[in-house]
């Protein structure tokens, strides 16, 4: 058996082997924290979890850290490849179940002479990451047993450079500098891998290897100082960046003492500091005394919240105001915590078994995430949950992966003894598989692609091995309909996108229903050629390929949008001579890209199968110019987001005491909507960019943030809704998302009757989104996206947001109703939103109602959903099965339509 430790400081892990009474020893390690993990032949890899992971001190000697590996693993095979498809020998590989109730135990291996590697594995999904010298890191995934498993690799990129302090021009040592990847780099980012970093050495000078080949910000950080590069730097296909060049500006540090009541310190426990406006974060984890010190804070207000015990704490403290100087001397006291011991107890009153007990505090504020506290159930029913402060909790198990709510709750001010909790009687339910193979037209088996089993609200999951067999487990009786998918569904031969894919078996309780899937053969190829405007070839071009859908809900453009983002991980690179060969592609046409990873894109529509294809990578523009604020002064810290709607192309870079400069490099020709975004404003512009073209001195002027205010309200009685996130959007660009802190007042979150606040929100068109706080109100939409428009200097009183409730219970499906509308256009002004009928599937609920193609709906049982209240449009039409809806119909008619069973 061989013991593996693996850590965030370093990259590859520490192994030895165990002595033949299963012993270890694993010596001369430095302080950090340590995932520890067990593997060996026959046996399924073991993950220590007595905790979260192992915290190693210095000089610390941590002893019975213990180990069971379970029986019945499986080996699994694989190999190694680089783009090329030549064998990568000694690259180190990690793997792991991906299963839900996988412990998340690993094994590693290296790969040998010809790429193959080994190892042993629980059956089913698992990930397979692999790492080399000179090369990015590569994952796959796959199946075990059954399924060989490649992971190909790309040549490295390398950014090196200096970090220097922005006033003097003086090396940084020992400043950690991070590659973030950005654009459409991200998605070929191994998940896990660890941040592309590196440590600067006296000189200020770094340099990080691995890196895939794309676009990357860079910054640095000291704990006493912070920059960002003042470029994004975009790499090619092995190439290696040298002269990039990180400014650090002076950053404050915060020291202080995390406390219960009688002044002892709560270990482990953390604080968490977010500038109100900005919303950045900064954390640090208590010493044994409570200390703590939160580094890298830049001038501003911090809202507070703690951790103590893993617990999150509900009390408030004062904002932390920051300027240039360090902070210390600071203490935030916590209630002193209890300790809640009891035993778990069968309907008969014997010790009922369960994985754990936990404990969650019953708050009437819905701005209040209540504090949740667990511990394990002994053989004896015993329990006790450790860290609670003073407050009402609510008791669950989980048993099998599953919560189920006790009728316990429980007082504690002070340790409680003698809590007996009544497991609610619960018999494990019966179960059955769906056993099948997916092959393709002509008989051949199809491995590797995802299958989804959809029934009685429950979705189950498998993927096919080499033999093109799979199996799905663990599904409850019933009808269930069978599909595959690689990215999208795939179809049956001669049917289209709009036709509903798959098989339907029935599942019966402890037997296998058998289904077989065909689907279209994946034998075409195309062929082709990337040059550059001079007709010489391209030899480090990636090549993406995806099938025009024939899809007629689709907006114009969808493929060419979407092949921009494909999760297919199957991109081929040009050769010397700039030639490519797309092969495995089912029947259509398809849109392909070219484009280097350095720089520049080429992408040609229609193109069929068996065709030669010539691909132009054309001279990329750029847009620079300068943000600045409403009184003309440059802004110190800024984001540049820039979309061309139609296209797909975004991009977002952040930018710090660039005295308000931005550039944004290698564009391809486009319309683009630009936005300068800061912590307090706002400024955009639209664009148009030819082939190659540059514009210079943009000038962005922000209109300082407003704050909106309002009420969320139920739609169909008109009573307030508590516990609903709102937030507000600008209407135009790529939304940067919603993030939301766990600190302060919370006003964005409505309130008992229903009454929210957004602060910093954008002035001019928005769009306000709302959707229940976690775990709380889930009986309500959470597609709720109203337009609006604030302005400027003043607070804005929102029209009440009405939010209808979902009409199908969670975790149950939604019937058919039998017909599908047209996908908005991403530039469409969700003002003029409309519902027009794309599809009306033959024999179904709505062709026999009279529903035709081209129809718009403009209500539904006699709620209007045009425009402005487009977005209740979803809600209302997700009904359950034998559930009658009323359509009303721009010509002038009423549809009554009752859904059938789920698709």
């Amino acid at each position: 058996m061989c013991v593996f430790i693996f850590s965030g400081d370093f990259r590859e892990p520490r192994c030895t082997l165990t002595a033949t009474n299963g012993s270890y020893r694993l010596g001369e390690l430095h302080a950090a924290k340590y995932e520890v993990n067990a593997s060996a032949p026959n046996y399924a890899p073991a993950r220590w979890r007595e905790q979260d992971d192992l915290l190693l001190k210095a000089g610390e000697n941590r002893q019975n850290v213990n180990l069971v590996l379970a029986s019945g693993g499986v080996e699994v095979r694989g190999r190694v490849v680089d783009i090329s498809g030549g064998p990568v020998a000694g690259a180190l590989v990690g793997l792991y179940s991906s299963d839900a109730n996988s412990d998340g135990g690993r094994t590693f291996t290296r790969s040998g002479e010809q790429g193959e590697w080994h190892a042993w594995l629980p059956p089913g999904r698992i990930v397979a990451d692999a790492s080399a010298d000179g090369y990015a890191p590569g994952s796959s995934g796959g199946v075990a047993p059954g399924q060989f498993i490649e992971v190909g690799l790309t040549p490295e990129s390398v950014l090196e450079g200096r970090v220097v302090e922005a006033a003097t021009g003086n090396p940084v040592a020992g400043a950690r500098v991070a590659a973030n990847p950005s654009g459409d780099l991200a998605r070929f980012v191994m998940s896990g891998s660890g941040a592309y970093t590196a440590t600067s050495d006296v000189e200020g000078r770094f340099r990080i290897s691995q890196l895939a080949p794309g676009r990357y910000k860079a910054e640095a950080r000291t704990p006493q100082t912070w920059g960002v590069a003042a470029e994004s730097v975009l790499l090619g296909l092995g190439e290696t960046a040298s002269d990039l060049r990180i400014e650090v500006h002076p950053t404050a540090t915060v020291t202080g003492r995390l406390v219960f009541a009688d002044g002892r310190g709560c270990h482990p426990g953390s604080v968490q500091a977010t500038e109100t406006t900005s919303k950045d974060s900064h954390g640090g984890q208590t010493q044994e005394d409570g200390s703590v010190r939160l580094e890298g804070l830049l001038p501003g207000r911090y809202e507070i919240g703690v951790f103590c015990k893993s617990s999150w704490q509900n009390t408030t403290f004062e904002p932390l105001v920051v300027t240039k100087d360090d902070i210390a001397g600071v203490t935030w006291k916590v209630s002193a915590e209890s300790t809640l011991r009891g035993t778990l107890v069968d309907t008969t009153g014997r010790p009922a078994t369960a994985e754990h007990v936990s404990a969650t505090a019953q708050t009437s504020n819905p701005r209040v995430r209540g504090a949740s506290e667990s511990a394990k159930v002994a053989s004896d029913g015993t329990f006790q949950i450790e860290g609670l402060s003073p407050g009402t909790y609510a008791i669950d198990i989980v048993r099998k992966g599953i919560v189920t709510k006790t009728q316990t709750v429980v007082k504690v001010d002070r340790d409680v003894d003698g809590v007996r909790v009544v497991a609610p009687p619960v018999a494990d339910p019966a179960t059955g598989t769906i056993e099948g193979t997916i092959v393709d037209a002509d008989g051949a088996p199809v491995s590797g692609v995802e299958i989804q089993a959809q029934g009685n609200g429950r979705y189950g999951y498998a993927a096919s091995v080499d033999d093109g067999s799979f199996v799905v487990k663990d599904l409850p009786p019933g009808d269930y309909r069978v599909w595959t998918y690689k990215e999208s569904a795939m179809r049956a031969p001669r049917t289209k996108d709009d036709d509903v894919q798959g098989v339907t078996t029935t599942v019966r309780a402890d037997a296998a229903a058998r289904v077989k899937l065909v689907v279209e053969s994946r034998r075409g190829e195309i062929h082709g050629r990337v040059v550059d405007e001079g007709g010489h070839p391209v030899t480090d071009a990636f090549i993406d390929a995806q099938r025009e859908s024939d899809s007629a809900s689709h907006a114009a453009g969808h493929t060419r949008r979407n092949v921009r983002w494909s999760w297919s991980g199957e991109s081929v690179l040009t050769d010397v001579h700039g030639a490519f060969a797309v092969k495995k592609l089912s029947p259509g046409t398809y849109v392909l890209r070219g484009y280097r990873k350095g720089g520049g894109e080429a992408i040609a529509e229609k193109v069929r199968l068996g065709d030669d294809v010539t691909l132009t990578i054309r001279a990329t523009g750029t847009i620079s110019g300068a943000s600045v604020a409403s009184n003309g002064s440059p802004v110190e810290r800024f984001t540049i987001a820039i979309q061309d709607a139609k296209s797909g192309f975004s991009r977002r870079e952040n930018y710090f005491r660039s005295a308000g400069a931005f550039a944004l490099r290698d564009l391809p020709a486009g319309d683009y909507h630009v936005a300068a975004e800061a912590p307090s404003g706002r400024a955009e512009a639209d664009i148009h960019l030819d082939q190659g073209q540059t514009k210079r001195d943009v000038r962005l002027q922000m209109t300082e943030n407003t704050t909106a205010r309002g009420r969320v309200v139920a739609m169909d009685n008109g009573q307030p809704i508590a516990g609903m996130v709102v937030a507000v959007q600008a209407a135009k660009g790529a939304p940067a998302g919603v993030s939301y802190s766990s600190a302060g007042e919370r006003k964005f979150i409505s309130d008992a009757e229903g009454r929210f606040e957004v602060v910093n929100a954008p002035v001019g068109q928005v769009v306000v989104v709302a959707f229940p706080d976690f775990g709380s109100r889930m009986e309500y939409s959470r597609d709720v996206r109203v337009p609006a428009t604030l302005q400027a200097g003043t607070t804005n009183e929102l029209p009440p947001l009405r939010v209808p409730r979902n009409r199908v219970a969670p975790g149950q499906e939604h019937g058919d109703l039998g017909y599908e509308t047209q996908e908005m256009a991403p530039e469409a002004d969700l003002q003029q939103a409309r519902w027009v009928v794309s599809v009306v599937r033959p024999g179904g609920p709505a062709a026999k109602a009279g529903l035709q193609v081209g129809d718009e709906i403009t209500s539904v049982d006699g709620q209007d959903v045009v425009g402005a209240n487009g977005y209740i449009y979803r809600t209302l039409v997700r009904v359950p099965e034998k559930t009658a809806v009323t359509l009303g119909l721009r010509r002038g008619v009423s549809l009554n339509i009752e859904s059938r069973s789920p698709l």
